[in-house]
């Protein structure tokens, strides 16, 4: 339910302050969700009124900013619409609550879809999770595995025996992680700390861990401000993905690079591992609101404020969105591409 409460949950910090400004006057301009179907008055706007929730991340990380900028664009341009953006660990627990919300959209990694819908991995004891619904592709997140300059870890391999901030429980990032040095025959030979975001990006900086990863997007506001305060560099994760055969094991994961002047010449581009990052749907959003989603990020006035949300919007475009076709689309999204001309193979194709 849309209350007050859920509202106060959300994590306005990671949001830019437009976005936070639009959600704070839509949820003061309005009462809640119980007083509207409580009203006698009769007033048809308030019983068509849709509630949604939209789960985010941690402060600081891309997937909260993500949340409120579609939070922003959809009630901007559908008045009906009342989204409540809610921070969470990160893409394990988004595939979960969105499973289980039938209000409910998130921000999550390509991997934690496929294997979430499939009921694999993490998600293997619990089943599947086939209430979710791809609807986009919204950025391509770059593994960035940040160490002070003046650090002893110059490989992979040179985390044993050391405190590695792997992301936050339940998390896509600390997942891959895990996947990567358990391939490497590593894990359990370092200690994870379970700790993502700005936290992490502290804790690096007030040596308590002696590195951090954090599968995200390019530039980064933790790791920008990171770099105001110590020099650091970025390690190489694409050579041990493709020694131990990272990606013919995980083939929603891609090799890539770091791209040049990220965070202005004071991190070295290095290549990593990337991973496409998208928004799904309960399964159960009406279409025609997911279709109109689609419509309005994709409009130039849509994208734009996007890209004013967070750079890495720039990977929005219809030529990439087939990289988010890992699991059924949304019956309102399978209508967007179709109209785009795209061709929907079979693992996308709107089930049940």
């Amino acid at each position: 339910m849309f209350t007050k409460e859920r509202f106060a949950r959300r994590n306005l910090l990671s949001i830019p302050i437009f976005v936070a400004l639009a959600v704070l006057l839509a949820f003061y301009g309005c009462s809640d969700k119980q007083s509207n179907e409580k009203a006698s008055t009769g007033d048809a706007s308030s019983e068509k009124k849709e509630w949604l929730s939209i789960m985010g991340g941690v402060i600081g990380g891309s997937f909260s900013q993500f949340a409120g900028g579609i939070s922003y664009v959809l009630t901007h341009q559908e008045s009906h619409i009342k989204i409540s953006v809610e921070a969470s660990a990160g893409s394990i627990e988004n595939t979960r609550r969105v499973n289980d919300d039938p209000e409910g959209m998130g921000v999550v990694f390509a991997s934690e879809s496929y294997l979430g819908y499939h009921g694999q991995e993490i998600f293997a004891e619990e089943g599947p999770k086939t209430n979710i619904r791809m609807v986009t592709l919204l950025f391509i997140a770059y593994d960035q595995f940040s160490t002070l300059a003046n650090s002893d870890v110059h490989q992979f391999e040179d985390i044993v025996g050391k405190k590695i901030a792997s992301g936050a429980s339940g998390s896509g990032t600390a997942q891959t992680l895990e996947r990567l040095s358990k391939l490497a025959g590593i894990w359990g030979e370092f200690t994870p700390i379970y700790k993502g975001g700005t936290a992490a990006a502290e804790a690096l900086q007030d040596g308590q861990v002696e590195a951090f990863q954090w599968l995200v997007s390019v530039p980064n506001s933790a790791v920008i401000q990171l770099t105001t305060i110590k020099s650091i560099r970025m390690i190489d994760l694409d050579t041990p993905a493709k020694k131990y055969g990272f990606y013919e094991k995980y083939p929603f994961y891609l090799p890539g690079s770091l791209p040049e002047g990220a965070y202005e010449g004071k991190v070295e581009p290095v290549n990593t591992i990337v991973m496409p990052t998208v928004l799904i749907s309960n399964k159960a959003v009406n279409e025609e609101t997911i279709y109109k989603l689609l419509k309005h990020v994709y409009s130039p006035e849509g994208h734009q404020s996007m890209l004013q949300t967070n750079q890495a919007a720039a990977d929005m475009t219809i030529e990439n969105g087939p990289k988010a076709f890992v699991i059924p689309l949304h019956r309102g999204a399978y209508k967007f591409w179709s109209e785009q001309g795209l061709e929907i193979p079979a693992q996308a194709m709107p089930v049940e």
